[in-house]
């Protein structure tokens, strides 16, 4: 008889290819993790796994369990939920998002599970789209609210919305007269999203090499810091103008008539789907719901 537990540990150490970071998202340790496999590759007489210097790698025998193994985890999970009409998430949940979405809606998540699910405790850690990303890989935290969408194995993008964005700036010190073409605002102090970020890397593409003097681009990783910057006259920036409601009624902050449309944030709930836990799914779905009614608050549709 195959054990599920086992077929799932092996399932998240070949994705993650590391035995630690497959032990920190089932919440146990490597031994255990080791002792499943070894259990696995017994049951089926085969080396399913080789164990290198700094990575794991699946063996030949071990890709062909893995090409039966993911929908026969699949499978089970819808079977258990046909009868888990609304499960039930106890214990601690680590979830990460980036700051937008902490300023916006992730207090009425938050609440939502509180009132759902009692018997949840919540761990919040604040941090970049790509840290995030990486400490769910590592298995620091089990769901991550981030710019996506993630492609990789294993991995489940569930949509939470797209944050529309504007250029916006101080009327006192900045005066556009527009629409002007995007690439005029290279000869302005420019405020942006963490280095290495989608809006980062748009505006590096878009803007580089534009203008005869040099590029100025200023970061911060702090949504609140990138508003109070842009309101003092530190620069242009690009911005989710429901963030900034306030700022723009007091008139501290106004949007740039600029020709070409900068792209939306696009959000989603990311976790693994083999980590043998219904809650990441279950908060993912709530997340969706709670980004959906805040979006409706402001006229707009998931």
């Amino acid at each position: 008889m195959i054990r599920l537990r086992a077929l799932r540990a092996f399932i998240l150490v070949a994705e993650l290819e590391s035995f630690r970071k497959a032990a920190a998202h089932l919440n146990t340790t490597q031994p255990a993790i080791s002792a499943r496999i070894r259990g696995l590759e017994d049951d089926f007489g085969r080396k399913l796994l080789h164990r290198e210097a700094r990575r794991v790698r699946v063996t030949r025998d071990g890709l062909e369990v893995l090409r039966y193994a993911k929908p026969i985890i699949e499978l089970t999970d819808r079977l258990t939920s046909i009868f888990e009409a609304e499960p039930r998430i106890t214990g601690t949940m680590r979830i990460g998002a980036i700051d937008t979405i902490i300023s916006s809606w992730l207090v009425d998540l938050f609440e939502r599970l509180q009132t759902e699910h009692p018997g949840v405790t919540l761990e919040v850690r604040a941090d970049t789209s790509i840290r995030l990303i990486d400490d769910l890989k590592n298995g620091e935290i089990d769901i991550a609210l981030v710019m996506g969408p993630v492609d990789e194995e294993g991995i489940e993008n569930v949509g939470i919305g797209t944050f529309p964005m504007a250029w916006v700036a101080n009327p006192r010190r900045f005066s556009f007269e527009g629409p002007i073409d995007v690439t005029e605002l290279a000869n302005y102090p420019i405020i942006s999203y963490p280095r290495g970020s989608k809006p980062y890397r748009m505006i590096d593409r878009t803007l580089v090499g534009t203008s005869a003097r040099t590029l100025q681009l200023n970061c911060s990783n702090s949504l609140s810091t990138l508003i109070r910057l842009a309101a003092d006259g530190f620069g242009v920036a690009a911005i989710p103008p429901v963030m900034i409601e306030r700022e723009l009624a007091e008139g501290t902050l106004k949007v740039i008539p600029v020709k070409q449309e900068f792209p939306g944030l696009e959000c989603h709930a990311v976790h693994y789907t083999a980590s043998g836990s219904a809650a990441p799914g279950v908060i993912a779905a709530l997340a969706r719901e709670e980004a959906g009614r805040f979006w409706a608050r402001h006229g707009r549709s998931l």
